[in-house]
């Protein structure tokens, strides 16, 4: 028994070992900023980083939210007319079948809310105008 507590020895200094290297490694890479903070956020880098000024930062802070709103916007924009646009073509595709071959696009390929039974408030019409697209002013 006492051979086997003298192996254990080393497998718990290389352990050990590979723990401070990793340990220290990583701390050297936060500290050259080869690595970045997780969660840390773009002004407080640009902040370390730059040196900005109470004003600057202040400044970029309102960059960024209008920014933030107005992309935003322009996804809301994109997804209704997105939605406008399938619905078009799904109607566009659904008057070129026979009474048959629409039923059976129905069942089969129509998105449930153009089906009769489907909700079909849930989409807008692709004859409804989408909304109009953000202007670039706030």
């Amino acid at each position: 028994m006492p051979g086997k507590l003298n192996y254990s020895w080393p497998m718990v200094f290389a352990i050990a070992a590979s723990l401070l290297v990793g340990f220290t490694i990583s701390t050297l890479a936060y500290r050259y900023h080869y690595l970045r903070v997780p969660g840390q956020g773009v002004v407080a880098r640009m902040n370390h980083d730059l040196h900005l000024t109470p004003a600057e930062r202040e400044q970029i802070r309102e960059i960024m939210q209008d920014t933030r709103l107005r992309v935003m916007r322009l996804r809301n924009y994109f997804q209704h007319a997105r939605r406008a646009r399938l619905l078009q073509a799904y109607e566009q595709i659904r008057a070129t079948l026979t009474p048959e071959q629409q039923r059976q696009f129905d069942r089969e390929f129509a998105l449930p809310a153009m089906r009769p039974d489907g909700g079909a408030a849930a989409l807008p019409r692709a004859d409804e105008p989408a909304p109009p697209a953000p202007s670039a002013q706030p």
